[in-house]
């Protein structure tokens, strides 16, 4: 079915272009003109010049100027006048387009553009190039300027874009928000990873370009991810000549990697490489302190455990990267691009956990259960200072559990791209291609050994897992945009996507010399993904005012089956949803507008969150996926403007999004295994409400401050009947549970609440120039929120970086940076249940400085306006 719909498609885009090129009968003339610069006389290469009616000011026709500056078209003669734009200059209007009686050719001459220090498309900053662009439906990032992030990966840059914070883990959140979509130029990517942040990790910061923060998507985005998109546009050029930049980073701890980005353009055929190579150490650790009530099997009495857990980790890794392709101009209105993405990542991880475990019964603790403190009254640390008071006589078994760990991934991604104009550069059809596919090897020896002298000691235990998995995907889209006269168009586009996972997962036991499966942890689990979508878009001007309405379509079918089940535990999950999305915009003036939007999101339960198989690196506390697990839908609001002076762009918005059937992680304590669980669980609707504000000022010529803050409410209102049902259903169907509900809590302890909070993120970068060499200070802040079974703590960082050119032709950059100045970045939080306390703290990566140098060839550090385009990115801004 897939190849016959991969040739039907085929087909149908053929046809649309053979049908697109047929020539008219009309009598033409060529029109041609030479577009440079006014100050260096040098020609602009994809400048556009639009040919428009005098009558009704319609558009004609239009084209983009070649590599020479050069352009031409052929129409039929008429009244008309011609725009001729391109970004960072001033645009210039020919009023009238004088034809020749005899029907000879036109030549319009040299078309001088001045630059201009300012331009408001999407609220372009002046003569040095912005780190954050402005746009009523998204902010664009530009990585070039961020000097904190020189030899660092996506993970460091996105946690440096306004709006965007990502935790200890990876994950990433939007306005405080997860449920975020990553895309890597516009589309799902191998290089963001499957499921998990390592991917992220393991791409070069210098081999991206910009990062595009959408926060209310239309219709024409897929629908999925409720807090937004995050679309990662990589580096690629397409000036003539050859060009490119290569950079070589050292660090402590080890974070030693170089990159190369080129490029070669000749006549109609563009060449690009991208290749970075990295080594990184990343250690990391810190502790778990848990306060338990749990069920002596042997006594069936009731006892208490206290239990500190120390945790370090060392992660590193050897990763490849290479990006390569070619455009091919058939036309000034025709392009095809090719590319093929590879990426291997070797690691090898070693980790350590101490367990100290004080066991007794509860009088015999001298200070109360700490499941019975008011949260509120618990300060940080406070669970690991009462651990050091603990008197030794009640110390019950020592336990050292160690992980090596070796992780292998290779992944492959071929894309083919083809984008048709016609009458103008808005009148456009753009087709995609995309075959993904990529395998991962985990492999893991564990041996857990214990203090001898101690009443829980034993012999030691040696375990092994390994994980084998594979990823296969097909990706087709065709969009398809229409102008209608000046003021309006519609728009139009068709996506398919074929996703297939297996994950073979198991593991042993070693017993009198032999290694024996643990069928609790062992199967192969297969993941199925089927999505069809649709969409169509109008928009329309009147005045100062435009507005868009969209209507998306997805149809999703998703099948998981356990194949060493007795049953093959299969799951089958197929539905179907409309999402609608709305834009209404007013510009007051050059230099104000306003918009207010709305969209519809789905969060669909993916393959982790599916998958029932167990973390076991921790054989105390796990994470696992729920196959009951139903998709999550939000509704977004959100009024955004824009206000842009000499030196100041401000931005605000005010936002609100409703989530049904809200997925949230939920810690669970086995009272008779003495164990905890992490599962997701439907358990609510959410109400979040925020203001977001960006501030860009550069009114000091040795200054530059960019500001970013959000103030957000987050309400979680849950059913406990509903949520009780929901958690006794995943142990009875995924954990084969076999009593009743009412015994279910006796031997299982969750306590969610519902929440109402009110807190904040924020960041302040200021960008000081002195002694011809640029100082970066960052701040950031996330602020402590309060969860469904406790709370997490504030963390706040500090990230420097200083950089100066070098060379006459200041195509050397030296950059030095420090991430986490104050080795502050912690998450530390608390979770308080009927009868179970736990304070965790954990750190990724500790604090690393780095030193990054940067060649340029034939390439000028940028000035102006982004002129580099949108390749492949995110589908351009709205009316």
């Amino acid at each position: 079915m897939k190849i016959k719909f991969a040739l039907i498609l085929c087909t149908l885009l053929v046809d649309l272009t053979v049908s697109a090129q047929r020539p008219g009968t009309a009598s033409k003339v060529e029109l041609s003109a030479t577009v440079v610069d006014g100050d260096t006389g040098s020609g602009l290469e994809f400048a556009t010049v639009t040919i428009l009616s005098k009558k009704d000011t319609s558009i004609i026709d239009g084209a983009l100027t070649g590599p020479s500056g050069m352009f031409s078209t052929s129409l039929v003669p008429g009244d008309y006048f011609a725009r001729v734009e391109f970004i960072s200059y001033q645009t210039i209007i020919l009023e009238t387009i004088l034809f020749p009686e005899d029907g000879s050719d036109v030549n319009l001459g040299t078309i001088r553009l001045v630059p201009e220090s300012t331009v408001l498309e999407d609220v372009v900053i002046t003569a040095d190039r912005s780190e954050t662009v402005f746009a009523l439906d998204k902010r664009v990032f530009t990585v070039g300027k961020d000097l904190a992030n020189r030899g660092g990966s996506a993970e460091d840059i996105l946690d440096n874009v306004p709006s965007v914070t990502v935790d200890i883990d990876g994950n990433v959140a939007l306005r405080g928000s997860s449920g975020v979509r990553i895309l890597i130029n516009g589309r799902p990517s191998g290089l963001a990873g499957l499921g998990n942040a390592n991917g992220l990790r393991n791409i070069a910061a210098n081999m991206i370009e910009k990062v595009e923060v959408i926060t209310n998507p239309s219709a024409r985005y897929e629908a999925e991810g409720m807090a937004g998109i995050i679309n990662i546009i990589l580096k690629k050029n397409e000036n003539s000549g050859f060009n490119g930049s290569f950079d070589l980073t050292g660090g402590y701890p080890s974070r030693n990697g170089a990159s190369a980005n080129l490029n070669y353009r000749k006549n109609n055929i563009n060449w690009f490489v991208n290749y970075g190579v990295n080594h990184n150490e990343n250690p990391g650790g810190g502790y778990n302190v848990q306060d338990q009530s749990f069920i002596d099997e042997t006594s069936m009495s009731e006892l208490r455990r206290f239990t500190e857990l120390d945790r370090s980790r060392l992660r590193s890794g050897l990763s490849n990267s290479l990006r390569l392709g070619l455009d091919v101009f058939f036309t000034e209105k025709d392009q095809l691009t090719g590319s093929l993405l590879y990426r291997k990542s070797d690691d090898e991880n070693e980790s350590t956990l101490i367990f100290e475990d004080y066991i007794a019964e509860a009088g015999d603790f001298d200070f109360a259960p700490l499941w019975d403190r008011d949260i509120s009254d618990l300060v940080r640390g406070e669970g690991r200072d009462i651990a050091n008071t603990i008197s030794d006589d009640l110390l019950y078994s020592v336990t050292n559990r160690t992980d090596n760990e070796f992780e292998d991934e290779l992944d492959f991604e071929y894309n083919l791209n083809y984008r048709k104009e016609f009458s103008s550069r808005e009148h456009n059809l753009n087709a995609s291609l995309q075959f993904r596919e990529s395998t991962e090897t985990e492999g893991s020896e564990l041996v857990s050994q214990f203090r001898d002298d101690l009443p829980g000691a034993g012999d030691p235990l040696k375990q092994r897992s390994n994980n084998t998995e594979g990823q296969e995907n097909w990706l087709f889209q065709v969009d398809y945009v229409h102008p209608l006269g000046k003021d309006h168009k519609w728009e139009a586009g068709l996506r398919s996507s074929f996703r297939t996972i297996q994950n073979d997962y198991i593991v042993e036991e070693e017993v009198n010399g032999s290694y024996i499966p643990l069928a609790a942890f062992t199967n192969n689990f297969v993941y199925d993904e089927d999505i069809q979508a649709a969409y169509g878009i109008y928009g329309n001007t009147f005045g100062k005012f435009s507005y868009q309405m969209g209507l998306r379509y997805e149809y999703s079918l998703i099948n998981t089956r356990l194949l060493q089940s007795e049953n093959g535990a299969e799951n089958k999950r197929e539905y179907s949803n409309l999402f609608p999305s709305g834009f209404l915009n007013y510009n007051f003036s050059e230099e104000f507008a306003l918009q207010a939007s709305y969209s519809r999101r789905i969060n669909r339960p993916g393959f982790w969150t599916l998958n029932p198989f167990f973390t076991f690196s921790d054989n105390r506390n796990f994470f696992s996926g729920n196959p009951n697990i139903d998709p999550e839908y939000t509704d977004s609001y959100e009024i955004g403007q824009i206000f842009y002076l000499d030196n100041l762009s401000f931005s605000g918005s005010f936002f609100m999004r409703h989530t049904d059937a809200s997925i949230q992680r939920v810690l669970i304590a086995d009272k008779v295994e003495a164990t905890t669980l992490r599962v997701p669980i439907n358990i609510g609707t959410i109400n979040d409400y925020g203001l977001d504000i960006s501030v860009n000022f550069s009114g000091l010529e040795w200054l530059r401050l960019d500001g970013n803050c959000n103030i957000f409410r987050n309400q979680l209102n849950l059913t406990q009947e509903e949520t009780d049902q929901e958690i006794y259903n995943y142990y009875t169907t995924a954990r084969n549970y076999e009593g009743s509900p009412e015994d279910f809590r006796s031997v299982y302890d969750y306590n969610l609440n519902e929440t109402d909070n009110i807190t904040w993120n924020g960041r302040i970068t200021a960008r000081i120039t002195v002694w011809d060499s640029d100082l970066q200070i960052r701040t950031n802040y996330r602020g402590g929120q309060q969860t469904s079974q406790g709370n997490s703590n504030a963390v706040a960082t500090v990230d420097l970086g200083w950089s100066k050119d070098l060379l006459k032709e200041k195509n050397l950059t030296v950059t030095i940076s420090v991430r986490d100045l104050f080795n502050s970045r912690r998450r530390n939080g608390f979770t308080l249940l009927d009868n179970f306390f736990q304070e965790s703290e954990w750190q990724w990566r500790a604090r690393t400085a780095s030193a990054t140098i940067s060649y340029r060839i034939n390439q000028k550090k940028s000035k102006g306006g982004d002129r580099s385009g949108d390749y492949g990115g995110g589908g351009g801004g709205e009316f």
